[in-house]
């Protein structure tokens, strides 16, 4: 009699059970309830957020189906080409007994068949009227003088924009109580840049991310996997495994060694994804020499030299771009261009110092010298796309000849000119100043005869089918050999 009692009590209840499982993804689905989630996000991310179904059970959890968030905002900015930051599936694990005091608290989240896509213009796209406010244009980059030097410009590189500011060490932050634990579980997931104006191929993807990371809870370690990572058709770097570590309150990415071609790149990082969500990015490049590597597939053009050396970091709140702060040095010296074996040019010393500050980036001092040849230039980008900077070419007067055949041949001078250069102080130097103005989605330079300006991506289209005609002709010229030297 026991038996059947329960049997009429356990019948019911599972049915009761079902009806309620039933009725609620029901629920769910309604496009009120979606709305009142997608609400809840967007005032999380600052992003517009859609997602297509909503549904739940005890054993799976809160499942989200084709959730995409894009760029908010953009008005007459916004274009054709611009794809959802993010779109991908979600599953929420939670922890029932928090149920019963009135909370939903998570402990495992999984990212499913997602494409993380990042345009090249993001930060222009993100700023902010405040930011726009704060970052004019009010200072143009520093000048060069007439000497070939860079002009020191009041305040160029003050206390506030030394390149080598050091961050504080994660280390010295305080040790957290142990909160509940979650878990970050990446399944098949593909990040790409690309630029809203630029083609497929062009596009940078890490494939098939995964990973398993710990992201709040007692210390533990995690790891995170990927199959490669790809510049258009071309691979960059093999598929990789990486250990990762949670250290309350950070999650740490130890020192990894990075060995393509060329130097070695010495990167690590950190994450605090408790209270503000900071973060912190240092990478390296030991001195050493830098063996010769190809600039290109077409032109035969490879690059070496005697020794390189760089260093950088970056950090800042991940949701706010104006607090993000850093800096990048580079030094090269014995710097040679190559073309079938034969040296085309060589630079005895470069340097390159750039800074960010409150989302503004600056390249305080870019250069390149030799006796034959020298580039020196400066740069900034604010937050709302907008840049401007400056390019000088001091050359020789053979190398003058070769920069103005150059010019001409790839119809950047608007028609046919003695020298695309001037005289510099001495008849055995000229040079020509290259200001560039706009935005990054269309940057002018002013390349013309008497300074008319033309689109950067035109300009370089322009250089490009120059160089390769040239090639083209001259191994015709020779029966079908391969080209020579592109340079005399």
């Amino acid at each position: 009699m026991g038996i059947a009692f329960a049997r009429w009590l356990v019948a019911p209840m599972l049915v009761l059970t079902l009806g309620l499982l039933i009725v609620s993804n029901l629920v769910l689905q309604t496009r009120a309830v979606r709305e009142w989630a997608e609400g809840k996000l967007e005032r999380r991310l600052g992003l517009d957020v859609a997602i297509r179904s909503l549904s739940w059970t005890p054993w799976t959890g809160i499942q989200v189906r084709d959730l995409t968030a894009k760029i908010p905002n953009l008005g007459n900015g916004g274009s054709s080409e611009l794809r959802p930051l993010y779109d991908l599936d979600v599953d929420v694990q939670i922890t029932w007994g928090a149920l019963r005091g009135g909370e939903i608290k998570a402990r495992e989240l999984r990212l499913r068949r997602g494409v993380v896509s990042i345009p090249l213009e993001l930060t222009s796209l993100l700023a902010s009227e405040r930011d726009r406010a704060e970052q004019g244009m009010g200072r143009q980059p520093d000048g060069i003088s007439e000497g070939g030097e860079q002009g020191s410009g009041k305040g160029s590189q003050g206390e506030k924009d030394k390149p080598n500011d050091r961050p504080v060490p994660p280390e010295n932050e305080a040790r957290l109580p142990a909160r509940p634990a979650i878990r970050l579980i990446i399944d098949r997931c593909d990040v790409g840049v690309y630029s809203v104006h630029g083609k497929r191929k062009e596009e940078l993807v890490l494939h098939n991310l995964r990973g398993e990371l710990p992201l709040r809870g007692e210390d533990a370690s995690g790891w995170i996997r990927h199959d490669g990572l790809t510049l258009g058709s071309h691979p960059l770097l093999k598929g990789a495994d990486m250990p990762v570590a949670w250290s309350r309150p950070f999650l740490r990415l130890p020192v990894r060694r990075f060995v393509r071609e060329g130097p070695t790149l010495e990167a690590e990082g950190y994450f605090r994804l408790v209270g503000i969500p900071r973060f912190l990015l240092k990478f390296s490049v030991p001195a050493g020499p830098m063996e010769r590597i190809a600039l290109d597939s077409w032109s035969g053009i490879e690059v070496e030299a005697g020794s390189f050396e760089a260093e950088g970091q970056l950090q800042g709140t991940l949701t706010a771009l104006h607090s993000w702060r850093g800096g990048f040095t580079a030094e090269v010296s014995a710097l040679g261009l190559h073309q079938r074996q034969r040296e085309i040019c060589k630079f005895e010393y470069g340097r390159v110092t750039s800074s960010m500050r409150r989302g503004t980036f600056r390249v305080l001092d870019a250069r390149l010298r030799s006796e034959q040849l020298s580039l020196l230039g400066n740069a900034v980008l604010v937050p709302d796309g907008r840049v401007r900077g400056v390019l000088r070419l001091v050359a020789d007067s053979p190398h003058a000849e070769l920069i103005t055949r150059f010019a001409v041949g790839a119809m950047l001078t608007g028609g046919w000119t003695r020298s695309w250069l001037e005289p510099l102080g001495t008849p055995d130097r000229q040079y020509r100043d290259l200001h560039l103005n706009g935005t990054l989605n269309r940057a002018m330079i002013d390349v013309g005869r008497h300074g008319e300006e033309l689109e950067i991506r035109q300009a370089m289209g322009r250089v490009v089918d120059f160089v390769k005609n040239e090639m083209k002709e001259k191994e015709q010229s020779r029966g079908g050999v391969p080209p020579g030297d592109l340079l005399p």
